[in-house]
């Protein structure tokens, strides 16, 4: 999807005040769970909810379209997400520089780390409320496995969480330093 394209600061992947926030991305609900966009008041802002007791079957995944990948090669993923005190998982799905397809895996639900062939299970502690989360992908993909970071390949958000933005960058950026429509404002200010 982005491979031919210049890639430099940030690519916005996910958006949810965006006019089309789910246009590059694929969902899936378990039977009566759901994917809603509401207004969160905390933020006041539209976000997106992923809301299930199944955590394996209700989900967002970009790109929308299995066959396809994404080609971002910049390696920090930054996330803008609501920790709704629920089970909550993302994969981040890279290629690496020797052609091997890994997924990092982080998750509140994970109390130790577990490192496999092809995916790395980390555990992620999120603190009440809003969230501003930033991982390195280089970083992990040289200290996990040895490799070198070529692309990332797939994003996959699972059940439950509320996601503001998730963004790529070729660098950390702070949340003063993103353009002010993808920070996150909070209605009480001090």
């Amino acid at each position: 999807m982005f491979r031919h394209i210049h890639q430099g600061g940030i690519i916005t992947l996910f958006n949810s005040a965006s006019m089309n926030p789910l246009q590059l991305w694929s969902t899936s609900t378990a039977a009566g769970e759901h994917i809603i966009f509401k207004q969160d008041e905390e933020v006041d802002s539209i976000v997106l909810c992923i809301q299930s007791a199944d955590l394996a079957h209700s989900f967002i995944s970009c790109p929308k379209h299995k066959t396809e990948t994404l080609g971002i090669t910049l390696p920090f993923i930054t996330m803008l997400i609501k920790n709704m005190d629920h089970l909550f998982s993302f994969e981040a799905e890279i290629l690496d520089t020797h052609g091997k397809v890994r997924r990092f895996r982080s998750s509140n639900y994970e109390s130790e780390a577990r490192v496999e062939h092809k995916i790395s299970c980390l555990p992620l502690r999120l603190d009440r409320g809003w969230n501003y989360l930033t991982l390195d992908l280089r970083d992990m993909a040289t200290r996990i496995y040895g490799t070198g970071f070529k692309e990332v390949r797939r994003i996959t958000v699972h059940a439950s969480i509320c996601v503001r933005l998730i963004l790529f960058a070729d660098r950390i950026v702070p949340e003063d330093e993103l353009p002010k429509e993808l920070r996150l404002y909070s209605k009480h200010t001090d």
